[in-house]
């Protein structure tokens, strides 16, 4: 049986998804029209170049954040961890 945490995706897991989401939506949008997606934004660089580089951009930057968020959610706290040495629980 899972457990509640697996059942119900953490705040950090919606936040990761939603802004990753919401640039994939208007990348799907983008790539509908081509008319939208030849706009010259700066000499040959178009919109649909400019709006791939940005997703790119939120993907690595979501990802990193998310991976920062995970990695310190599981150390344990300083005086946790002085308690269980001094007790020799932890070496």
């Amino acid at each position: 049986m899972p457990s509640a945490s697996s059942r119900h995706p953490s705040r950090d897991t919606r936040v990761l998804v939603t802004g990753n989401a919401l640039p994939l939506a208007v990348g799907v949008l983008l790539s509908c029209s081509t008319a939208l997606g030849e706009i010259s934004v700066y000499g040959r660089l178009t919109l649909g170049i400019a709006w791939a580089l940005t997703q790119l951009a939120v993907l690595i930057g979501g990802t990193w954040w998310y991976e920062n968020r995970a990695a310190s959610s599981f150390e344990p706290a300083s005086g946790t961890a002085a308690a269980a040495r001094s007790a020799g629980g932890v070496r």
